[in-house]
């Protein structure tokens, strides 16, 4: 293609962008709408494959010093936007895509985001040469199903694709070590007066810090809670503390940051009001023989998985229960002696269905109530295997439309609605096999 023609083209596409107004997409109907936001966002994805492949023609034509400038991403900063960082981002996304053929064929294809795209290059720089290909058809594959933040974890267990379950979770714990000392390092916190009766700040917490805070506020605003009792958080003795990390020599915000690190691991929370589950209440998950033997990482309610250092650190913490699977457990299934779910049924159903399981709802197990699939009053039991998560709104759905659930092979729940099609919930959830891909079933070759 000669440069008159790529003129000629871009001219066109120009010239259908100001066709396509804003006021036009007032005129149609809401499945219109919907289909019309999809589509452009596809057309969104495969310009960010043609961009990218611009900006390294850029890199290879254009030689450096024109205009004065440093280096591509200076020029490209020049010519558009202005932000030399962004402008640098693009420049190592474009070259690392250029590697990656079935990843840039995918985003020019519209199957897949930017930022799925990138997630994909970045995960490929950790894994051996003779595994890549795998690797990144299965990313490809899951970056079309799963949310961000699913993908993220399931990058983060990429090795299962090929390794046995020993040395990904080998391989997962070496990263969450070294991902837990950088977060320690960034941790810092800062307020200041804003002179008028109110102050500002903000922090940085590492996941585990994190999580305990936002599981603490989640108890006063999840939906349909009732009133809060702040009060009894100032009559509560503070548990005995547990060995922490020696705030690192850094600035002021670093040791700040620290110091409300310990205090939100030290702030007594049986005092919070309950939600659909266990909402203030961390439960950190592994398997029993990873417990016995130290080596593998663990799993919060929430997703995030901690280190097996962190995890043996909390053991001795009051507020986090350790589920351990494989190994003795509460009574869970209560039959029809009882209509309502106990404490520990509701940290089960969070553990097993990680919040709601209304296709593409990602509200928390805190967010969420339990549901009974077979009512009470139709002889329903209270009991795990007739019970469900959902979000007060998809719990009302489920009623008025009579949803209905099953559990597939794997025991992951299953909605019917009103479409006819059975659907689970969409979430990544690690492997509990050796070598399993969970999203297939399939051992690691």
């Amino acid at each position: 293609m000669d440069t008159s023609s790529v003129d000629t083209r871009l001219a066109a596409l120009e010239a259908e962008l100001d066709a396509l107004s804003a006021e036009s997409l007032l005129d149609q109907t809401p499945e219109q709408a919907r289909r019309t936001a999809e589509r452009l966002q596809r057309l969104q994805a495969r310009l960010s494959a043609k961009v990218a492949a611009a900006v390294r023609a850029v890199d290879a034509l254009v030689p450096v010093g024109l205009g004065g400038s440093t280096g591509t991403a200076d020029l490209l900063a020049r010519d558009f936007g202005h932000d030399r960082t962004a402008a640098g981002r693009q420049v190592r996304f474009a070259q690392a895509l250029g590697q990656k053929s079935a990843t840039e064929q995918a985003l020019a294809d519209g199957a897949i985001t930017e930022a799925g795209a990138a997630l994909i290059v970045n995960t490929l720089r950790k894994v051996p040469d003779e595994h890549q290909e795998r690797c990144e058809r299965t990313l490809i594959r899951d970056a079309q199903r799963l949310s961000a933040k699913d993908l993220s974890r399931r990058a983060r267990r990429i090795a299962d694709v090929y390794a046995s379950k020993p040395e990904v979770d080998r391989i997962e714990d070496a990263s969450l070590e070294a991902q837990e000392r950088r977060a320690w390092e960034r941790t810092e916190l800062w307020m200041a007066d804003n002179r008028d009766g109110t102050w500002r700040g903000g922090f940085v917490l590492p996941d585990l810090q994190a999580e305990l805070l936002r599981t603490m506020l989640d108890a006063f605003t999840a939906p349909r809670q009732g009133a809060s009792r702040l009060d009894k958080l100032t009559d509560r003795t503070a548990p005995e503390p547990s060995p922490f990390p020696e705030p690192v020599e850094g600035t002021h915000h670093q040791r700040q940051g620290h110091a409300f690190a310990h205090l939100v691991e030290r702030m007594p929370v049986d005092g919070l009001p309950q939600s659909g589950t266990t909402a203030a209440t961390l439960v950190v998950t592994m398997e029993l023989d990873d417990l016995r033997d130290g080596l593998a990482a663990s799993t919060l309610a929430t997703g995030t998985r901690l280190s097996a250092g962190e995890t043996r650190r909390l053991a001795c913490s009051a507020d986090v229960i350790p589920a351990v699977l494989s190994g003795d457990s509460v009574p869970l299934d209560l039959g029809r002696s009882r209509r309502l779910f106990s404490k520990h049924q509701k940290t089960a159903l969070g553990l097993r269905d990680l919040g709601c399981v209304a296709p593409g709802c990602d509200r928390p197990p805190a967010w969420s109530e339990v549901h009974h699939p077979i009512p009470w009053s139709a002889g329903g039991a209270t009991d795990l295997d007739n019970a469900v998560m959902l979000c007060p709104r998809h719990h009302h759905q489920a009623h008025q439309q009579g949803w209905q659930f099953r559990r597939d092979r794997r025991g992951h729940v299953q909605t019917r609605g009103p479409d006819g099609r059975w659907r689970d919930d969409g979430r990544w959830r690690p492997s509990t096999g050796s070598g399993t891909d969970p999203s297939t079933g399939s051992g690691a070759a």
